[in-house]
């Protein structure tokens, strides 16, 4: 019935397989486990090779860094069985019915998405602004969700058939961080699919650093303008993305440099704050329009 699908890069998974599996036998369905390694770091491998001696898992492995759409194309081009559970290496089972969600749910939508949660505790100071963001963006009620419900669309932890997935696959001509489940979940309501959100959430455990973070978010916006690029209804794509809306209003008003040379005296502040026992969401947001504006200020949306 169900291919559970983790692509692997530099994390530790066996945990996360043993609970999936737990799971699985208990309620006795037919599965199984395939993990893709994307050229890890020796020590992972070692560590994560081992689950392939388990029962219905399958260990493969990478030498080359091919990225996270290439991986899960791959993924799905392997699984057998007709329902395919999508989940990112560095997510922990937190509840105990996960699997029995799904399952339950499989017969009433073609894709359908779990969500994310995140510790309580507040981590360390160099990774507090990727926690925050996770806790204050990012862990919505499937309620709110679904009024949304393919733009809201992560590739987290989410279940599809696999005809479906067949039919679109990921862009593999993004690369790195950022908006691939963008760009999914356009492609999906192109072709009259409706994301089901439900509360099946997975936590979140791999938290990076401040510093990697934001470089990973100057890439995602980078991604966002390839994105841009592809949908046809791009106005609609503008609407649905707060940060390219308020883009677009900047440069309607011819407001964009004025933004910059404003910016410009507090962007360290900014930073520091970033990097703070206390980020602010609204200097995040800042941060993001100031490189938006910098670097694509020449695309008029």
């Amino acid at each position: 019935m169900l291919s559970v699908c983790i692509g692997i890069y530099n994390y530790d998974v066996n945990q996360l397989v043993k609970d999936l599996c737990k799971q699985a036998d208990k309620l006795g369905i037919d599965y199984e486990v395939l993990l893709l390694d994307d050229a890890s770091k020796h020590d992972y491998v070692m560590k994560n090779a081992k689950l392939d001696f388990l029962s219905h898992v399958t260990y493969m492995q990478n030498y080359r860094n091919v990225g996270r759409s290439v991986i899960r194309n791959t993924l799905a081009s392997k699984a057998k069985y007709p329902y395919i559970l999508f989940i990112d290496c560095d997510a922990k089972v937190t509840h105990a019915d996960y699997l029995k969600k799904y399952v339950e749910a499989a017969p009433t939508a073609r894709v359908i998405s779990g969500g994310v949660e995140y510790r309580e505790k507040k981590p360390k100071k160099n990774q507090i602004l990727r926690w925050k963001y996770g806790c204050l963006r990012e862990t919505t009620p499937a309620e709110i969700r679904n009024q949304n419900p393919n733009i809201a669309f992560s590739t987290f932890n989410f279940l599809i058939e696999k005809e479906v997935f067949k039919s679109i696959e990921f862009d593999e001509t993004l690369s790195g961080y950022g908006h691939e489940d963008t760009l999914f979940g356009i492609d999906l309501m192109n072709r009259g699919i409706t994301v089901k959100h439900i509360d099946n959430p997975l936590r979140h455990e791999g938290i990076t650093t401040t510093d990697k973070f934001l470089k990973q978010t100057e890439h995602a916006i980078d991604n966002l303008f390839v994105v841009y690029d592809k949908v046809s209804d791009r106005q609609q794509f503008v609407d649905s993305v707060r940060l390219m809306k308020t883009f677009q209003k900047l440069q309607q008003k011819k407001m964009v440099g004025l933004f910059c040379r404003l910016y410009s005296p507090f962007k360290s502040m900014i930073v520091r704050n970033l990097k703070s026992n206390n980020p602010k969401m609204r200097c995040f947001d800042l941060y993001k329009l100031n490189y938006i504006c910098r670097n694509f200020s020449d695309i008029k949306l």
